[in-house]
């Protein structure tokens, strides 16, 4: 989409922006005609604004805008949505209920329950919602709410600050600032039905059940003072931006949206809301756990190639030729071929370079080796070579013996034993190799390991594998960002499940989730700020040590998996389905009948075929029971109350302790040196917040969600050319019109006969009940001559009940 601007006029003129760009559920959005081209997997986007104290005409750095999909790594609380109850134009949401709380904070969660008061404000909710309703408009700046709340709000503000609310600015102190109330507006909830894995009561985001027993997973939506009150530098004053000046409806506008990821999903009919920084620091390190590298900000959400490990040699060109291919020619040399070994660190995405064409990419068009990955985490490639077969017969290549390489000839370059990436078949491998004088890596082959795992590509994309994620932050104190690395989150991966599930903690109970089950979303740098939840403490804020948010998946181990379809096999079965079917049509002797259920179940496997193809090739998604999801949410509330046990993390961190390679966990090159070596940094460590994310949305029996990515793909305008210039699919689809036609203007005949004979009935029981007067018999043939009675000829007896063969009356228009 482009346009041309050719002026401007009104507040464009002065401000910093020259537009605005509509992102409303309308047809002709930006989002929306990305996800019809199929550039967007799914109609939404989110937008994370930043908590800013001060603005400028220069502008701030503002957030992130995430499109088709949700970034949950900066979010220090659920995702909770509230329902869309517009299903175009501006996103709308029901506003039930708006409270304030004394003493501010800046979550929707108290800091002191005592010492915070919360008081509600009475709102008329018809006239609250009337109008447009209550949109949420990133679009305008300020929070605009109903007139009539101006008197109680202003009371209830007078009470807790001993000032009079207005518009204009006053002059405050930080303290004074942070001191004032804490606005908190409740939304009707999306989920008509509650997920119980999510408490109410200790969620962050949701009303609980001592704001509104009757709807404690109501969404309550945070505006603290930081956040209405607009400060100007030039004038040193703080404005409030809350105005209590519509008729009907209002605007809940950016400044209500700051410290929020807010979701506007037109797709699901929702809008979500999760606390977050939105703050990518200029300057900090926010790294990738894949490849230990720093993410630039604008490299979050892009589609990524397949990542892979150094190749290591699994077995030298001699292992692949037998004695007896020289038995001919002990002298000759023979073609032979190398095995090498590497492992997928990173699967990347759907629309990114394959791991077998990452393998492919590195050699030349006529050197390019046989490739193949094997879904577990490894892929290999086979070299082409040549050995002589005196090396074959002897078993010695006449070279000197290989040996180790020392640190400074290659160093730590080599595999050396971490887990890569979960695959498809959910499960990860890791080979372990040494860098040998040859200056080649050779796998250790009694060091190669597989195991289950429920992450990346066999994760939370498939919502029947994986329908509960728990969340979880873990601030480290004396962690180090910077020294983040794959080594890093596999000792924090394995030290998490040990803890969760050991028997000293939950002594006899089942497993909850495995190592496998664990994935680093982001490692970053804890601030001093991070402890009270503010924007900053000063103009220096000091760090203090490492934030890091895992994503631990709930597998359900009932998921029901679709065989994989090979294409080019149904093809010709199909080719060969028409033919034979042309031909018993061709057979005089066929009923029309037998044609037709021929032609029918033909037109079924067709259309069976097509939706086949449209799956994710090799990946498909799987199918589950609803009645699955119920212990697996208590699963998900078990480890939540693991996360919350006072002694949790002080078990982790000793649990790292005891890691297998321990001398590397305590070296210079380790993130996690200082914390283990200072049992004071272990205890001032805390599990910031926790919480659970339903992988899917919708209800049923059964979820089967193999449809859902490729529905739209179905309709695609390209297929639908094709199935139209199909003659033999047209002429079954044209014959199966035909017939349903047929069978509905009989049924239509039927019924309508049905229908004039129960009112010819109800007409001669009328009749029935006169006792007297002349009528006339009228036929269909004939109208009533002027002045003629309408009668039939008196009966000398009058019979309450008359027989069908006494009272017919003749029908017209019968089939």
């Amino acid at each position: 989409m482009f346009g041309c601007q050719t002026s401007e006029t009104g507040l464009f003129v002065t401000q910093l922006a020259d537009g605005i760009m509509g992102m409303s559920a309308h047809d002709a959005t930006l989002p929306k005609q990305m996800y019809n081209k199929g550039k967007l997997e799914h109609n939404l986007f989110t937008l994370c604004f930043r908590r800013e104290l001060s603005v400028s005409k220069q502008g701030v750095s503002a957030g992130v805008m995430t499109l088709g999909g949700i970034d949950t790594r900066l979010d220090s609380s659920p995702m909770v949505y509230a329902k869309n109850v517009a299903s175009t134009g501006w996103y709308t949401v029901f506003v039930k209920n708006i409270f304030v709380r004394s003493n501010g904070g800046q979550s929707a969660r108290a800091d002191d329950e005592l010492e915070q008061v919360v008081m509600k404000i009475p709102v008329d909710i018809s006239s609250m919602n009337g109008g447009k309703g209550v949109i949420v408009d990133s679009g305008t700046t300020d929070t605009y709410l109903h007139k009539d709340l101006a008197k109680s709000f202003g009371e209830v503000w007078y009470e807790v600050t001993k000032r009079s609310y207005s518009n204009t600015g006053i002059k405050l102190s930080r303290d004074e600032l942070l001191r004032l109330p804490t606005v908190l507006i409740q939304l009707r909830a999306y989920d008509e039905f509650p997920d119980p894995s999510i408490p109410p009561e200790s969620t962050t985001g949701l009303v609980g059940p001592k704001l509104d027993p009757s709807s404690p997973h109501d969404v309550l939506l945070a505006i603290p003072a930081t956040h209405y009150m607009e400060y100007s530098p030039s004038k040193d004053l703080y404005t409030s931006r809350l105005y209590f000046t519509e008729s009907r409806g209002g605007v809940i506008g950016a400044n209500a949206m700051q410290g929020h990821d807010v979701l506007f999903d037109w797709e699901n009919g929702r809008v979500g809301f999760a606390e977050s920084s939105c703050e990518f620091k200029e300057g900090e390190n926010m790294i990738d756990p894949i490849t230990g590298k720093v993410i630039d900000a604008g490299e979050v959400g892009e589609n990524r190639n397949c990542v892979l490990g150094r190749p290591s040699l699994t077995y030298e060109c001699r292992e692949s030729v037998t004695v007896d291919d020289c038995l001919d020619d002990p002298n000759k040399n023979v073609a032979g071929f190398e095995k090498w070994t590497s492992v997928v660190l990173s699967s990347g995405t759907s629309s990114g370079m394959s791991c077998e064409d990452a393998l492919m990419n590195n050699w030349a068009e006529e050197e390019k080796p046989e490739v193949s990955c094997d879904g577990s985490g490894l892929c290999f490639e086979l070299r082409p070579c040549e050995v002589s077969c005196a090396e074959v017969m002897t078993g010695e290549s006449g070279k000197a013996p290989l040996t180790p390489a020392s640190p400074t000839e290659g160093g730590d370059i080599c595999e050396d034993g971490l887990w890569g990436a979960c695959d498809h078949t959910c499960e990860q491998s890791k080979i372990a190799s040494t860098l040998m004088s040859d200056g080649l890596c050779h796998e250790v082959d009694e060091l190669r390991q597989t195991r289950d795992c429920h992450i990346d590509a066999c994760g939370r994309l498939d919502p029947c594998r994986v329908p509960f994620v728990v969340h979880a932050i873990i601030a480290l104190r004396g962690g180090k960002a910077p020294l983040w690395n794959r080594r890093a989150e596999e000792v924090l991966a394995d030290a998490l499940a040990k803890t969760v599930d050991s028997e000293e903690a939950d002594p006899g109970n089942e497993v909850l989730f495995g190592a496998g089950d664990v994935k680093v979303l982001l490692a970053t740098s804890w601030y001093k700020s991070d402890l009270v939840g503010a924007e900053g403490v000063g103009e220096e804020d000091e760090e203090i040590g490492m934030k890091i948010v895992v994503e631990i998946s709930i597998f359900n181990a009932n998921a029901k998996f679709p065989e994989i379809v090979d294409v080019e096999q149904e093809e010709e079965e199909e080719e060969e389905n028409m033919l034979s079917m042309e031909e018993e049509d061709a057979d005089s002797n066929t009923t029309f009948l037998e044609k037709f259920e021929k032609v029918e179940g033909k037109v079924e496997e067709k259309v069976k075929k097509v939706v086949k193809e449209l799956l994710p090739h090799g990946h498909p998604l799987s199918t589950c029971e609803e009645s699955d999801f119920y212990p697996l949410a208590k699963t998900a509330l078990d480890v939540h109350a693991e996360l919350g046990r006072e002694y949790f993390l002080s078990d982790m961190i000793s649990n790292m302790k005891k890691y297998e390679i321990l001398e590397v966990a305590y070296s210079e090159k380790s993130p996690f040196s200082d914390i283990l070596a200072n049992n004071e940094l272990a205890r001032e460590s805390q599990v910031i917040t926790s919480w659970t994310i339903k992988t899917d949305v919708g209800g049923g029996k059964v979820h089967d969600h193999s449809w859902d990515s490729n529905f739209r793909k179905f309709f695609d305008k390209d297929n639908i050319l094709n199935y139209v210039t199909n003659i033999p699919l047209m002429t079954m689809a044209l014959a199966l019109s035909l017939i349903i036609c047929a069978i509905g203007l009989c049924c239509g005949c039927s019924c309508g006969r049905r229908k004039r004979s129960g009112r010819n009935q109800e007409r001669v029981a009328l009749i029935a009940e006169k006792k007297k007067g002349k009528y006339a018999k009228i036929s269909s043939t004939r109208s009533l001559d002027e002045g003629e009675e309408l009668g039939l000829e008196s009966s000398s007896e009058y019979k309450d009940n008359i027989d069908s063969s006494e009272g017919d009356v003749e029908m017209m228009g019968e089939c």
